[in-house]
């Protein structure tokens, strides 16, 4: 009898030390990702404002997020970081519901810009700052704003996540934030009739990432995983770009006719990018252009978008959106600080409150 008990000892002990170097290891790779997570921006002046983990709690967010399979690369749900936080669902923000419980439902889709890379909270993201613009006037309406950008995503991946995913959300707006990433060299045309759905649908709910970090940090340091990113060509034929924006127009052509056969407004928003805005600061007149090509593909996009004004609800173009802005809003190429993403936000709620309260006020 005792030398069970003795064995019974043995092993709980064996267990509690097993339980106890778990945790070692886990809080040691932890600290060592937090520390060994490349961070760029310390220097840059569009974060002047932030203090030193400010910044790296920024860059080991963006760096540590995780993504599901290609080709729509979703994001996991249930991630809950220093400046993000990613709900059961998969979307940044707090949770929702499937069903569209007396709100006016609005989705925000498009790439890491319409995520919010570089913001400090889920709040400071343009579909944040879009959401406090209507409750601080228009609370009574119960607008409900969601953060369903994914980065990387291209016309190509918003549209496969609007068609397989978000049309069960029972939205009644999608503001799609689209044309950066479409310029970036490898857009592509999506094939309505295919389904998607073990792409898009997560079978599991990943509800332990929160607490063990272990298995994303090794794979991490041994792949240097850049997820959804493609390598993009130094640059593009006249065909090339030719096609490139013909397959922009044709994939949001579909999509808008894809919306109103689900009575659900669409508004396609093309967005601005360091290249077209109009007065530089001296930070952003020292940032390297990323392609030689995007600016010519952004015109023709906005071309093809005269043409999507008679297939969609409503298109807007804010390649000149910055207006006069001569104070530092970019980081990179195409990703803003909140200060940025604050007056894109301010853009976007004077373009779509008339047609909120159209359709809400009826």
């Amino acid at each position: 009898m005792s030398v069970n008990v003795k064995y019974d000892k043995q092993f709980l002990f064996g267990i509690f030390f097993l339980l106890i170097i778990i945790l070692a290891v886990e809080m040691s790779l932890r600290s060592y990702e937090y520390i060994a997570i490349p961070c760029g921006i310390f220097e840059n002046d569009a974060f002047s404002n932030l203090n030193y983990f400010e910044i790296k709690n920024i860059c080991y967010d963006t760096n540590t997020l995780v993504h599901g399979k290609p080709p729509l690369y979703p994001i996991i749900p249930n991630q809950y970081k220093f400046t993000m936080n990613i709900n059961s669902d998969g979307f940044r923000g707090t949770e929702i519901g499937i069903n569209n419980q007396n709100n006016y439902r609005i989705f925000f889709t498009g790439g890491s810009t319409a995520f919010g890379f570089g913001s400090t909270s889920d709040k400071t993201t343009i579909p944040g700052f879009l959401q406090e613009y209507f409750d601080n006037e228009f609370k009574d309406l119960n607008i409900e704003i969601i953060n369903a950008g994914i980065n990387g995503a291209d016309s190509y991946r918003e549209i496969l996540l609007i068609k397989e995913k978000l049309i069960n959300y029972e939205p009644d707006l999608i503001i799609s934030y689209t044309g950066v990433n479409d310029s970036g060299g490898y857009s592509r045309e999506i094939i309505f009739d295919e389904t998607y759905d073990e792409y898009v649908q997560n079978p599991f709910k990943f509800s332990s990432y929160r607490w063990y970090r272990t298995p994303f940090v090794i794979s991490n340091v041994i792949t240097q995983n850049d997820i959804g990113n493609e390598i993009k060509p130094e640059t593009l034929s006249d065909e090339q770009i030719k096609i490139y924006s013909e397959s922009f127009r044709k994939n949001w052509s579909q999509s808008c006719d894809f919306l109103k056969e689900h009575n659900i407004t669409s508004a396609l928003i093309l967005q601005p990018s360091l290249i077209t805005k109009k007065i530089l600061s001296d930070f952003e007149k020292q940032i390297e252009p990323e392609t030689k090509y995007r600016k010519q593909l952004l015109e023709n996009y906005a071309k093809e978008f005269e043409l999507l004004d008679k297939k969609c609800d409503h298109v807007f173009d804010f390649r000149d959106v910055m207006g006069d802005t001569s104070e530092t809003t970019y980081y990179d190429n195409v990703h803003m600080n909140d200060f940025g993403n604050k007056i894109i936000a301010e853009k976007i709620y004077k373009k779509i409150l008339p047609i909120i309260l159209e359709n809400t006020l009826d």
